[in-house]
């Protein structure tokens, strides 16, 4: 297939093209370049312009699938669906698990979705989900039998511009930080988490393209329990940490804030939550979604990370300081 990827330059984008050409297809970019200019791929055609006013440079141009997976805005989402009408087999949306309306239960794709105003033209943290939903109104739209929904939950692994996930192995790394005392969140019985590698999301995307698969699909991994993740994370390391619990309770009273100060921690005590934790990916994983080994994708996000000490500090997690004060030290 000759594959068009909307975006391509950061992350999940990435990962789309690593799988992609390994599969033997050809593959070309459509972005305006601003978001990791440096990159430029090898046997990749990079075309560099604004979609929303400069998608006239596709003209002429043939492809059999587009991937698009930095789509925000409903209408500049409606205008490449519209261009492309008629003119590829298959538009792949990426989406998000944030659509639904309530995170506090377990949704399969048929879950109520937000909603906001159409003619809203900035995403906020309030809207970010609804606005997700009708971007992938428009696509539907538009391609109604050819459209492919993904919906991923929280993406992790190599390149992840968040360090949301990268915080936890990183941290256990730390030996010398609060003379080996670690912070791990909640209870340990029954706290856990899910996420998926982004080259899990990447490889089912393309493969789905391949299958031509159409319709919605939830892509995220299974609950972990964070007790396994530290285990993991540490195994990568000759040293151990003291691990201090700390309950949802005692953390709240203390001022963290979740999912911002702690990353990826979601608190029992607020269950309006809950599901993003808790996802029915049934669907996709009997399309031939697979999920690599936690192991893996520790070890190869830790590799990755150390190539690159620029990175520190981490963009996600506690300073010593706060960790301390969440510790109770």
């Amino acid at each position: 297939m000759h594959i068009l990827i909307i975006g391509g330059r950061q992350f999940l984008g990435r990962a789309i093209i690593d799988s992609a050409l390994s599969k033997g297809h050809q593959v070309s970019i459509f972005n305006r370049g601003k978001t990791n200019p440096e990159y430029l791929p090898n046997d990749v055609q990079v075309i560099i312009g604004d979609r929303t006013k400069d998608i006239y440079l596709l003209d002429g141009m043939t492809f059999d699938c587009v991937i698009d997976t930095c789509g925000y805005i409903p209408s500049v989402v409606e205008q490449s669906a519209r261009y492309f009408e008629g003119k590829i087999k298959s538009y792949c949306f990426i989406s998000t698990l944030s659509v639904y309306s309530d995170l506090s239960i377990s949704n399969d794709e048929s879950g109520v979705l937000a909603e906001c105003s159409p003619d809203e033209q900035m995403v906020t943290g309030e809207n970010y989900g609804a606005m997700k939903a009708l971007c992938e109104n428009s696509v539907s739209t538009f391609f109604q039998n050819q459209a492919l929904i993904l919906r991923p939950g929280l993406i992790v692994g190599p390149h992840d511009p968040t360090d949301r996930f990268t915080y936890w192995p990183v941290r256990c790394g730390m030996k010398h930080s609060l003379n080996g005392i670690m912070l791990a969140p909640g209870n340990p019985n029954t706290n856990a988490w899910e996420f998926i590698d982004v080259r899990d999301v990447s490889d089912f995307t393309i493969m789905a393209l391949e299958e031509e698969l159409t319709g919605i699909y939830n892509v995220t991994g299974p609950r972990i329990f964070v007790e396994d993740i530290l285990t993991e994370s540490m195994a990568c390391f000759d040293h151990t940490l003291d691990i201090r619990w700390v309950s949802d309770e005692d953390l709240l009273s203390r001022g963290a804030i979740p999912w911002n100060d702690i990353p990826l921690w979601i608190p029992e005590t607020i269950p309006g939550l809950k599901g993003f934790h808790d996802t029915n990916c049934s669907k996709a994983i009997n399309a031939g979604l697979t999920i690599r080994p936690l192991g893996e994708t520790i070890s190869d996000t830790l590799e990755w990370f150390y190539q690159h000490p620029e990175r520190l500090p981490l963009k996600s997690g506690p300073n010593e300081e706060q960790e301390a004060r969440f510790l109770g030290l």
